[in-house]
């Protein structure tokens, strides 16, 4: 009998060992984001909004998971002639701007099923502007981050809940710049939203 235990007991230690190794989830994803970029200096802000779309992993190990992606986004607002108070522009201005975005996150799992799992997690954001692209009277150009006295790396810092269904993941995310969007005096307050849905496998 105590040879029975033993030898139960050996086998089964490798069924436990399979339980507490980290899981590894690959990640892809798109949505839809919205950026406010408050000007100190001026007292006004502007809003901007685009989509964007990633990849990435996930690795999980019990309550606790570290995750990572590559985000590319495309963003941008416009222009009305009524809103330039000093009467540069006589039609519409589009401006949009890409940008990837990698972030590293740390996080807790407060619910953790094979059919549900809930997320919650912070961490930091690496922000590279790429380019630009700007429509003015039928006319279309590129620019690059520097013409507008734009940073092109921003760091940021990044809060926020998912939630996976099955194989669909639902993430909600607020970041919040670290670094002045803008060179030279001109300080901004950045604030973020992303609202992304994809698959986990």
């Amino acid at each position: 009998m105590k040879k029975l235990i033993i030898i139960v007991g050996i086998l089964m230690v490798p069924i436990f060992a399979r339980a507490q190794q980290p899981k590894m989830h690959i990640k892809m994803f798109g949505g839809w984001n919205a950026s406010r970029l408050a000007l100190r200096i001026e007292g006004t802000s502007k809003y901007l909004h685009g989509w964007q779309a990633g990849g990435g992993f996930r690795v999980l190990h019990r309550k606790t998971f570290l995750e990572s992606d590559i985000t590319f986004l495309k963003y941008g607002l416009t222009y009305q002639p009524a809103e330039d108070v000093e009467g540069i522009i006589s039609e519409p201005l589009d401006i949009r701007i890409r940008s990837l975005e990698i972030p590293l996150n740390v996080g807790y799992v407060p619910v953790n099923t094979p059919a549900f799992k809930w997320f919650l997690y912070g961490g930091l954001l690496n922000k590279f502007i790429l380019n630009g692209r700007y429509t003015y009277e039928d006319e279309e150009e590129t620019f690059k981050p520097g013409e507008l006295n734009l940073h092109i790396y921003n760091l940021g810092a990044r809060i926020g809940t998912q939630v996976d269904i099955g194989l669909f993941n639902i993430d909600f995310s607020y970041t919040i710049g670290i670094t002045n969007s803008f060179k030279g005096m001109l300080r901004t307050n950045s604030h973020c939203l992303l609202l992304s849905v994809g698959l986990a496998l």
